[in-house]
C-alpha cells in the first residue's frame, strides 16, 4: 500500500481546502459539517489562506483556516495532537475571532456569528458520536442564549467506527484516509462521486511532487516529536504526582505514629516494610 498526502495533516488540509479552486470541494465539506443545503453556503471569502514555510517546521505551530461565509466567522482547525487544554484553547481562539471584528466606533450588535470547527486525531469526549456541536443553552430551560457562539468537534477515531452512508462520514473517512488502497474504496464508494473523486486526485498530485512531499515529511516530523514531547512531559508528570502522593501519605504515617510514641528507628523500619 502506498504512502500518500495524509488529507488529515494540517498542511496537507489547507493546502486542499485553501485553495479557492476547491470551493466547490470547502461548500460541500461545510454544509455536510454545519448540516445545511449547500445553495445556503455562498460567497465564501477566505481570510488567512498563507502558510510561511518557517510556521512548517516551527513545534507547536498552529495552522488553521478562516472564513467569511454569508457574513459568519467560520474558524476551522485541525489538530492530530492531544493538549490537555484543548477544549479550552479552542473556546480561546473562538474568542480572538468573535472580538477580533468590533472596531472601536462599532457597536456589539454587528458582531457576526462565530463558528468553531475542530477536526481532531483523538478522543475528546466520552461518547460513541464522532460528531458533536455545541452553543449556550439556558440550564433549565434549555433556551438558546444566541445564535452567535458555535463550537463543533470532528473526532476522526471515532469515524472509523461508523459506516453511515451520509455525505459527512464520506469527508470523515476522506480525512482519515492514508493510503492508495484507500483513496480507490473512495472512489468506489462515494454518494458524492463528482466531490470526492476530485478529492482524491487533488491527494494523489499532491503525492506525486516531491518538492511538497518533503515539506510534508518535516510536518510529520514536527509533529511526531511534539507527540512524543507531550507524552514525555505527561509521563513526567504521573511520575512526579505518585512521588508527591507517597511523600505525603508517609508524611502523615509519621506523624501518626509519633502521636503514638514509636521512636525513629521504630517508624523507618515501618515506612521500610
Amino acid at each position: 500500500m502506498n504512502k500518500i498526502a495524509k488529507p488529515k495533516l494540517d498542511l496537507v488540509f489547507k493546502k486542499i481546502f485553501g485553495d479557492t479552486n476547491n470551493s466547490d470541494l470547502l461548500t460541500d465539506f461545510l454544509s455536510s459539517v454545519l448540516d445545511v443545503p449547500i445553495d445556503r453556503i455562498q460567497g465564501i471569502e477566505i481570510i488567512d489562506n498563507e502558510v510561511i514555510p518557517d510556521t512548517v517546521e516551527k513545534k507547536f505551530s498552529r495552522l488553521d483556516l478562516l472564513l467569511l461565509v454569508n457574513n459568519e466567522y467560520i474558524n476551522i482547525e485541525i489538530q492530530v495532537n492531544n493538549y490537555n487544554d484543548y477544549k479550552e484553547r479552542t473556546l480561546f481562539y473562538w474568542a480572538k475571532v468573535y472580538t477580533n471584528q468590533l472596531g472601536k466606533s462599532e457597536d456589539y450588535i454587528s458582531l457576526q456569528n462565530t463558528i468553531a470547527i475542530n477536526i481532531v486525531d483523538f478522543k475528546l469526549f466520552e461518547c460513541s458520536e464522532c460528531h458533536s456541536s455545541f452553543m449556550i443553552y439556558e440550564t433549565h430551560r434549555h433556551e438558546k442564549l444566541t445564535d452567535k457562539l458555535r463550537i463543533d468537534f470532528l473526532e476522526l477515531p471515532k469515524a472509523k467506527n461508523h459506516k453511515t452512508n451520509t455525505r459527512l462520514q464520506e469527508w470523515l473517512d476522506f480525512l482519515n484516509v492514508t493510503t492508495e488502497e484507500g483513496l480507490e474504496m473512495l472512489e468506489k464508494n462515494t454518494v458524492n462521486p463528482t466531490i470526492m473523486h476530485k478529492a482524491v486526485a487533488i491527494v494523489r498530485q499532491m503525492s506525486a511532487d516531491e518538492k511538497l512531499l518533503r515539506a510534508i515529511q518535516k510536518r510529520e516530523e514536527t509533529l511526531m516529536n511534539e507527540r512524543s514531547a507531550l507524552n514525555s512531559a505527561k509521563k513526567q508528570g504521573i511520575e512526579q504526582g505518585i512521588e508527591q502522593g507517597i511523600a505525603q501519605r508517609n508524611a502523615e504515617l509519621i506523624e501518626k505514629w509519633r502521636k503514638k510514641g514509636y521512636t525513629d528507628e521504630q517508624i523507618q523500619e515501618l515506612l521500610s516494610e
